[in-house]
């Protein structure tokens, strides 16, 4: 019972710096590995911590859905470091690599705190209590459905598998931990609209001691929608979200990208208990060098500053041109012709090759493709 109640006075105060420093918390503190919530990438906090709905970010993907992992052309290496208030700061190192049929990625994540005063339950100060958080996960994605051979539309999903760990003086606790998403993409007007839906740190508790406290769920839905101005992208976003042990809370900002290589961006963030929930961020493209930051204010705890750095190399995973809507149905078309030729069904073959010319007359493989058919029909002459 001692223990419990050295670890209680002990506790309070991490909870206070965490329930400050992470924007997605609000009211008590009740659930387990709430460092969790805390949203890593600067890109999406200077969009207003808004992303469910969006991609293009590797570190966006990971703290807000994982589907968009999906829409990832290069391997990529990113690093983030937050400075928060009271000395809290965080450190995430994340990778993906595309291989193919989907994505996977890697990430490790620290949370590290200043020393805590620590006192016994008659208030006598008992020293110097250390403290800190690690969360480290493997995540993949992949297209669910797509027009043919296009991997910029379509049904995306994904899923994060992760181990999350909080330390506390000498006592810790730890607990298994899911991710999971889905994002839609379409062409919409003159841009592209998305939409996803998402869930993140479901799983078990975290038992500290005696205590078991829930894990740190948040749901999330999102929509973004990009479009050109002067030839260069704007994008806007905007999340609802609700965390398993409070209300839900609306987010949104945009993102203006210069020539493609200077993006700004704005967002807002309500419910917060803490400063205004304004959001600002920028960013900075040099080839495949990406630099981002972004500031969030605290009120009389002062602003927070994130930074990242990512590096995308290697060659980028090939994807058809613009395709119309009949141009893909053909080239579906002769591909299921293709396979029924190599089971030698080749009159079947025909009619589909048929229907695929009259999606895309000039279309040259469905041309060849129906010559070959009749030839083995007709045999040799």
């Amino acid at each position: 019972m001692e223990k419990n109640k050295l670890l209680g006075s002990l506790f309070a105060p991490l909870a206070l710096f965490c329930l400050a420093a992470a924007p997605l918390l609000a009211g008590e503190g009740t659930a387990g590995g709430d460092f969790l919530r805390i949203v890593q990438s600067p890109r999406a906090v200077g969009m207003g911590e808004a992303g469910a709905g969006g991609y293009g970010d590797l570190l966006g993907a990971l703290s807000l859905n994982p589907a968009g992992l999906a829409r990832s052309g290069y391997k990529e290496a990113a690093f983030t470091y937050n400075s928060w208030i009271e000395g809290i700061a965080s450190q995430q190192a994340a990778y993906a690599q595309p291989l193919g049929p989907g994505v996977i990625a890697g990430a490790v994540m620290a949370l590290s705190v200043p020393s805590i005063d620590g006192y016994d339950n008659s208030g006598a100060y008992t020293g110097q209590v250390e403290a800190g958080n690690l969360a480290a996960g493997g995540s993949y994605a992949a297209r669910v459905w797509s027009p043919w051979d296009d991997a910029r539309y379509g049904l995306f999903a994904g899923a994060t598998l992760k181990y999350a760990r909080e330390r506390l003086g000498g006592a810790s606790a730890g607990a298994p931990l899911a991710d999971a998403g889905v994002l839609w993409i379409a062409r919409a007007g003159g841009g592209t609209a998305s939409l996803g839906l998402s869930g993140q740190s479901l799983g078990g508790g975290f038992k500290f001691d005696s205590e078991t406290d829930p894990a740190p769920s948040v749901y999330r839905a999102g929509f973004s929608y990009i479009v050109l101005a002067a030839g260069d992208p704007v994008t806007f976003s905007a999340d609802v979200r609700k965390p398993d042990n409070s209300g839900a809370s609306f987010s949104a900002g945009g993102e203006y990208q210069i020539w493609r290589t200077l993006a700004v961006r704005a967002g807002y963030v309500s419910g917060e208990d803490l400063g205004s929930g304004l959001r600002f961020g920028g960013g900075v493209a040099l080839k495949l060098l990406q630099f981002d930051y972004s500031l969030s204010s605290y009120g009389k705890f002062g602003p927070a500053h994130r930074f990242s750095l990512s590096y995308k190399f290697d060659k980028p995973v090939p994807v058809t041109q613009h395709l119309t809507l009949e141009q893909e149905q053909a080239r579906r078309k002769a591909a299921e012709a293709r396979a029924l030729m190599d089971e030698k069904r080749y009159y079947e073959a025909v009619l589909l090759l048929n229907d695929a010319l009259a999606l895309d007359p000039g279309y040259k493989e469905a041309l060849d493709l129906m010559k070959k058919a009749r030839m083995l029909i007709e045999g040799p002459q």
